[in-house]
This record gives C-alpha cells, sequence and structure tokens, in this order.
C-alpha cells in the first residue's frame, strides 16, 4: 500500500529536522543500517554514503514522489514502516530502506543493497 502526501511529508519534515532522525538497534527493533557499505553515486565520502548522506538521499528521494510502501513490522509486531527501493547506479543491486515513526521520530531501521530478487 502507497503511503499518503501528509505521511510522506511527515517523515520528510521529521529527517530534515534536527534530532528528529536516527538509527538505533534493538533486539525489539533490528536494525541493518550499512551507508558506509552502500555506493554513492554522487562521489560522497571515498565513493560511499555517509549516515547524513544517506538521510539527504531519502528525503530527495520522499520529496520527489519515489514510491513509498507502508508495510507491517515483525519487530515490534504490528507496527507500520516504509519502504523506498530505490536504483542507484545500472549493474548494482537495488537500494532498500525502511523507516519507522516513533514517538515524533524517524527510525532508520535499513539502508543497504536488497538482497530480494522481487523488485
Amino acid at each position: 500500500m502507497s503511503i499518503s502526501d501528509e505521511r510522506r511529508n511527515e517523515l520528510v519534515r521529521l529527517i530534515q529536522t534536527p534530532g528528529r532522525h536516527g538509527t538505533k538497534f534493538t533486539s525489539e527493533r533490528p536494525t541493518d543500517w550499512e551507508p558506509m557499505r552502500v555506493r554513492d553515486p554522487s562521489g560522497g565520502l571515498f565513493g560511499y554514503f555517509t549516515d547524513e548522506g544517506a538521510w539527504e538521499l531519502i528525503a530527495k528521494k520522499l520529496e520527489a514522489g519515489h514510491c513509498v510502501e507502508q508495510i507491517t513490522l515483525d519487530k515490534p509486531p504490528g507496527k507500520t514502516a516504509y519502504v523506498l527501493v530505490i536504483p542507484l547506479v545500472d549493474d548494482e543491486p537495488l537500494l532498500y530502506v525502511k523507516l519507522e515513526i516513533v514517538r515524533g521520530s524517524v527510525l532508520g531501521r535499513s539502508f543497504h543493497y536488497s538482497r530480494s530478487t522481487n523488485h
């Protein structure tokens, strides 16, 4: 299911507000956030994304209307997350991004090359 414009705008606003975005691995909310392992087509730090570069890309894609799917999480059970699958460079895997809104902030749950062939 695609997300509403209101939810998209909320995600962008939270990402662009200092202190309202980040990552944190817990057993309740496992995180696979690996920007330093994803090649940044614009060059980035040594050719790979930085943490802030990852957030900038996500905000830019959201603002541009990139497809975002709403999913239901297993951890924590029943909670909602938002997934973007982003092509970066031809002949490379797609980028998989998963976000969750938690207590007025956006939590980065995934930023890594897609491991699925279903995209």
